[in-house]
């Protein structure tokens, strides 16, 4: 159907940044506005002519009565200078404590300079505690995106909840940046960004699932101010990145790519290729890019090749955060930086450091010190003791604390002894762990407290829910109670009495607009340290199917960590007259079962035992498939799927306590909103007429746009898949609006 007079989508209105971020854009050079070959964008007047806040907003470093914020001037991000001309800018800023920018609490002009990337680092200071803010840059009549901050409570104030997202490893060739448009939505009290915001490695765009061309000047390593200049450029252009920056004040630390794969103080990755001297020169351009693009405060400008970047932040009378930085003072890796070393005495050298003398003291003294209920560090590589080799022997990662062992146990002491409620937190190694922080001393086993570990961004591309290493690792090692090789990132919400970690992932980053979905939640108790044991739950999907047609959905198993044997449970469809179960088929590995399904659908029973012993414990958050329930939908709307566990037991017959959680079905689709129901005039399966008023116009486009999260779209992939590429993502409505157009 082809309406007519269908207007154009405006593309400057007011959900243009999340209609990007979810989309990912057409090509870079469209998402920056930039045409070909661009060069300089300022005409003989001195005016811009082109957007220069391509790189967007940012702040930082919260404390009680200020915050950082930041921008660069750069109208082309994909040339070293911007294509900014060399001389200072007078850029105006405003603080204000509205999002409409009226109610203005403080204003004042800075000098973006060519010697620093036309970058600005603005101390907003005269602000009251824990109070969201909104600020905006102004230069040459050119104004910014706004952007929301937030300040740090007083100190010592009492403060209920806290939430906070944490995140690393953004390497732009492997995949989109979805994750950090999902924690710009979340509107956090606080992002920290654990290391790894760039990588130095030259980019091949022919393996990237991007899809862009770039400038050759990107296919070779970043060695110079230049090179790193460039690569902070295109990576602060995602739309989805620059989002994360203007949702939330960060805290920022770095790890090793933001100089060189590896390093160690004044030892880079390949000494025989790199001088120390060359390679200083190469750390002093890289950290001054760092310095550049990033919301820090003026003690974090580096001094040539050297840079404090390690600080102390505290939110009220709840938590603190320990900043580390464990790269530049650090001794060399142990036993040549192998990954499962076994036998490498060289890790208990009592003069091998991860943090240097001053950091270490610095660190014991705020822990010594500390008043917070919950005490975090901030921290780039994995902390708790981890056996990387499968078998009886023992090997250890020579790069993470299990190098120094030496300093890690120092540091596990003053948790032990000092500490309020430690919990590291920490980026590095591509995959989700919750692990149990084991005392130091000789044969203990007590807990002294918890690290979770997040996942990546994007680097290493789309990954797997479980694969074998995590599944050994885990077997290896009775602290680490949960893996997950997705990408992602992790949330928290802490409160005086509770820790709740959130581990997010994503089904893919090769192509943008993945659903994101919480694979595990883990609860710290304040005054219980360590990853407490997590009872088993059993959970059915939620899924959409059509009116009078038939589809299924999965009753799974989570927490399993002693094995399953067998169970016996009910499911329960809250309204028979929406949908009904037709049949239940239960999983292979369960080789005695029975089904029964009542006579009306509303309900069926299901037992099953697993004699042969081939479902085996299952780490963590991972999902065991018990049983398939076939379901028909009956009449448009919705109804929830209900489990009762009359018993579970695990491998060795012990009968356990396990929480449910239920589905929802959606048939339909129902009403997007109002009362009418979409129709599918066309008979191909898709619902274009999504307003149901019987013609398929603009209407129907923009109501999808504006409900595109809510569970009537998002639980009817196949009615709204009008790509039809199995996923439901913002592109569909870009093919709906092609179709009708």
């Amino acid at each position: 159907m082809r309406p007519t007079d269908l207007p154009e989508i405006d593309t400057t209105a007011q959900n243009r940044r999340t209609f990007m971020q979810r989309t990912g854009g057409v090509s870079l050079a469209a998402v920056l506005g930039l045409s070909k070959g661009a060069s300089a964008m300022v005409d003989d007047d001195g005016n811009f002519e082109s957007d220069p806040y391509t790189l967007g907003i940012a702040s930082g470093d919260p404390l009680p009565d200020s915050v950082i914020i930041w921008t660069r001037l750069a109208p082309n991000p994909l040339e070293a200078d911007g294509a900014m001309p060399s001389e200072t800018f007078s850029v105006e800023w405003t603080v204000a404590t509205d999002e409409g920018m009226s109610d203005i609490v403080n204003t004042g002009t800075a000098t973006a300079e060519p010697d620093h990337a036309h970058t600005i680092h603005v101390d907003a200071d005269g602000l009251e505690p824990a109070t969201e803010y909104y600020y905006q840059f102004a230069c040459r009549g050119e104004t910014s995106p706004i952007g929301r901050t937030k300040t740090a409570p007083a100190a010592g104030a009492s403060v209920d909840a806290f939430q906070f997202g944490f995140a690393s490893c953004n390497r732009w060739v492997d995949g989109h940046y979805t994750a950090f448009g999902q924690m710009a939505e979340d509107e956090l009290d606080l992002i920290v960004h654990l290391g790894d915001y760039i990588y130095e490695y030259g980019i091949d765009v022919s393996e990237s699932p991007r899809e862009k061309s770039l400038p050759q000047e990107y296919k070779k390593e970043t060695t110079d101010l230049d090179t790193y200049r460039l690569r902070y450029g295109l990576y602060k252009s995602d739309p989805n990145l620059r989002a994360a920056h203007a949702s939330a004040p960060w805290l920022v630390t770095r790890d090793d790519h933001e100089v060189d794969n590896n390093w160690a103080g004044n030892v880079p990755q390949d000494p025989d290729k790199q001088s120390t001297e060359a390679f200083i020169q190469r750390r002093a351009a890289a950290l001054k890019a760092y310095y550049e693009h990033l919301p820090f405060r003026m003690e974090q400008k580096p001094d040539d090749a050297s840079q404090k970047l390690y600080r102390y932040y505290e939110f009220g009378d709840l938590l603190d955060f320990n900043v580390l930085d464990t790269r530049l003072y650090r001794s060399d890796q142990a036993c040549d930086d192998v990954f499962n070393k076994v036998d490498c005495a060289e890790r208990f050298e009592e003069d091998r450091t991860i943090l240097g003398d001053a950091q270490e003291e610095w660190l014991l003294e705020n822990l010594s010190a500390t008043e917070t209920t919950w005490n975090v560090l901030a921290n780039q590589l994995p902390f708790a003791t981890m056996d990387f080799k499968q078998g009886p022997e023992e090997g250890f990662r020579t790069e993470q604390w299990d190098g120094y062992v030496p300093e890690q146990n120092l540091v596990k002491t003053a948790f032990e002894e000092d500490a309020n409620n430690p919990v590291v937190i920490t980026g590095d190694f591509h995959s989700h762990w919750a692990n149990t922080l084991i005392s130091a001393k000789d044969g203990s086993s007590e807990p002294v407290g918890a690290e979770f570990v997040g996942t990546s961004i994007s680097s290493g591309g789309n990954g797997t829910d479980m694969d074998d290493f995590g599944r050994y690792v885990v077997t290896e090692n009775d602290n680490v109670e949960y893996y997950n090789n997705q990408r992602g990132y992790v949330r928290c919400t802490v409160t005086p009495d509770n820790w709740t970690t959130e581990f997010q992932v994503l089904e893919y980053v090769d192509e943008p607009g993945a659903p994101m979905r919480t694979d595990a939640t883990v609860e710290l108790t304040a005054g219980q340290p360590g990853i407490p044991d997590d009872n088993p739950l059993i959970l059915a999907d939620s899924i959409a199917v059509g009116n009078g047609k038939n589809g299924t959905a999965e009753l799974t198993g989570r927490w399993l960590e002693t094995g399953l044997s067998g169970a016996a449970m009910t499911v329960t469809i809250s309204d028979p007259e929406i949908a009904t179960i037709t049949g239940v088929s239960v999983a292979d590995p369960f080789s005695i079962s029975e089904t029964d399904v009542a006579s009306d659908g509303a309900s069926a029973d299901i037992r099953f035992a697993d004699v042969e012993k081939n479902a085996q414990s299952v780490v963590g958050g991972t999902d065991t498939r018990l049983a398939t329930l076939d379901i028909r939908g009956q009449s448009a709307g919705t109804a929830d799927i209900e489990v009762s566990v009359e018993r579970l037991d695990d491998d060795s017959g012990t009968a356990l306590v396990a929480n449910t959680e239920l589905g929802v079905i959606i048939v339909g689709p129902p009403p997007v909103t109002g009362s009418d129901e979409p129709t599918d005039p066309d008979g191909d399966g898709h619902f274009e007429d999504v307003n149901g008023n019987g013609r398929v116009d603009y209407d129907d486009i923009q109501l999808l746009f504006d409900n595109f999260d809510d569970d009537s779209v998002a639980l009817n992939k196949t009615a709204y898949d009008f790509n039809e590429n199995g996923k439901l993502e913002y592109d569909d409505i870009v093919t709906l609006y092609s179709e009708v157009n």
